[in-house]
C-alpha cells in the first residue's frame, strides 16, 4: 500500500516532455539512438538526486511526448526509489495522468516554451494545430497550463527543466519552481546544450525537493473560474470544436470557452485539442 501525502516518504509527480531535454535540438534527431540515449541519461540523474535526498521516496513518472512512447522502463536506473511508469496514449488528462492531491512535489523535465516562444520547437500542445493558447486573457504554454491542474490538486510544481527561454514564463506563472536550463536556443531547429547541465540539474533537484517540505498549500495560488481562448493555425479546427455546447467562436480560428472549475477546463481543453488534431486528418 503506497503511503500518503506528508507521512514516510516523498511522493513525487514526474511530467517528462522531450524538447527542452538536454542536447536535444530537432524533431528530427529525436528520431535518432542517441536522442533517446540522452533521454534517459537526464532522466537517471534526475531518478538518482531524488534517491540520494529520500531514498524511499515514490516517484509517478509520467511518457508527456508525441503518444508517450518515448521512455523505455529498461533503461531508468533506480536503486531503493519506488518507480511507476505511465506510457501510452490516449489518456485522462494526457501529459497529467495520475495527478491526485496525494503528490508533494511535481517536477516538469523537457519542457519548451509555448508557440510563439524563443525556445527550440516553440509549441503548445499541438504543434500541427494550435497557434496560441490564452487563460484568462494571458497567453501560455504547457507548463503553465500544466501547472495550473497541480495547483489545483494542492501541489506545488518544485521544479522546471528544459529551454532556457521558458525561464520567463516559470517566474510568472509558477514561482515556487526551482528553475534548471538545459539548452540555449539559437533557431527553432538549433540549440547549444550546455557543459555542466547534468551537474546542475542534481543540485536544483536537491533544492526543490528541500523546498518542496517547506510548501504548504496555503502557499499556492489556485486559479478559480478558467477561461480558456484557443487560437488555431487554420479554421477547420475551429469549425470543429466549435460544435460543442459551451464552446463560444469569436473568429474564423478562434473559440473561447470559460468554466468554473479549473480541472474541468483542463479536461475540456484537452478534448478540444484531440478533437481539433483530429479534424486536421479530413
Amino acid at each position: 500500500m503506497l503511503l500518503k501525502r506528508g507521512e514516510n516518504y516523498m511522493r513525487l509527480f514526474v511530467s517528462v516532455d522531450y524538447e527542452g531535454i538536454w542536447g536535444v535540438p530537432s524533431w528530427e534527431f529525436m528520431k535518432t539512438e542517441e536522442a533517446k540515449q540522452l533521454l534517459h541519461k537526464e532522466l537517471n540523474v534526475l531518478l538518482k538526486s531524488i534517491e540520494e535526498v529520500d531514498a524511499n521516496a515514490y516517484v509517478l513518472m509520467v511518457d508527456s511526448h508525441s503518444r508517450g512512447d518515448n521512455i523505455c522502463r529498461s533503461m531508468l536506473e533506480t536503486s531503493s526509489v519506488k518507480l511507476d511508469l505511465i506510457s501510452g496514449y490516449p489518456r485522462p488528462n494526457y501529459m497529467m495522468t495520475g495527478i491526485d492531491n496525494s503528490f508533494d512535489g511535481v517536477m516538469f523535465v523537457g519542457y519548451h516554451t509555448k508557440a510563439g516562444g524563443w525556445g527550440a520547437m516553440d509549441h503548445s500542445y499541438s504543434s500541427s494545430t494550435i497557434y496560441r493558447v490564452l487563460i484568462n486573457g494571458k497567453e501560455v504554454g504547457e507548463s503553465t497550463i500544466n501547472g495550473f491542474l497541480a495547483h489545483y490538486h494542492g501541489v506545488p510544481v518544485i521544479l522546471v527543466s528544459g529551454s532556457e527561454e521558458l525561464e520567463e514564463e516559470i517566474k510568472e506563472n509558477l514561482p515556487e519552481a526551482v528553475f534548471h536550463a538545459t539548452n540555449k536556443t539559437w533557431s527553432r531547429f538549433s540549440a547549444q546544450s550546455y557543459h555542466d547541465a547534468l551537474m546542475t540539474l542534481a543540485e536544483k533537484v536537491h533544492q526543490a525537493l528541500q523546498n518542496a517540505k517547506q510548501l504548504k498549500d496555503s502557499s499556492i495560488t489556485k486559479i478559480g473560474e478558467a477561461t480558456f481562448t484557443v487560437e488555431f493555425l487554420n479554421r477547420l479546427a475551429a469549425d470543429v470544436t466549435s460544435e460543442l455546447p459551451f464552446v463560444k467562436r469569436l473568429s474564423s480560428r478562434t473559440i473561447e470557452f470559460t468554466m468554473s472549475d479549473y480541472d474541468q477546463a483542463f479536461h475540456a481543453f484537452q478534448a478540444i485539442v484531440f478533437m481539433a488534431s483530429s479534424a486536421m486528418r479530413l
